[in-house]
């Protein structure tokens, strides 16, 4: 959620009804997620695999505070930061709770799309990559 009002209006909706993961290079960055001991996933996986779960629909991320603010925004994992306000689930999100849409941002979500495509092309290309 962006600290920037301007942009996703603070609703954090988000982080209170999304599926909020962290994985070990998110934990390296930001030490408190893995601190706070979020829910975590019960098997045990190797460390590259390991998943720090933050929130789930009903239980909202425990680094929302009270006024809807990300206090680990700096550093926050990086699914958090590729979920784009404006985007059709933040939409949805919005839809669903009765808040008028966000504002939406064509020039960012063009540009993720070109390079989702140009990534997808070259793993097909080249899958060992």
């Amino acid at each position: 959620m962006s600290e920037n009002p301007g942009i996703c209006d603070n609703c954090a909706l988000c982080c209170q009804h999304l599926v909020v993961e962290a994985n070990a290079i998110d934990v390296l960055r930001e030490p408190r997620i893995d601190a706070a001991r979020p829910l975590r996933k019960t098997r045990e996986l190797s460390i590259l695999d390991a998943c720090w779960i933050l929130a789930r629909p009903g239980r909202p991320c425990s680094f929302l505070t009270p006024r809807k603010r990300c206090e680990i925004y700096p550093t926050r994992p990086n699914g958090c930061v590729a979920f784009l306000p404006g985007s059709p689930k933040c939409q949805e999100l919005r839809k669903e709770h009765g808040m008028p849409p966000a504002a939406e941002r064509p020039g960012i979500h063009r540009i993720l799309t070109v390079i989702m495509k140009e990534a997808l092309a070259a793993e097909l290309d080249d899958p060992g990559v």
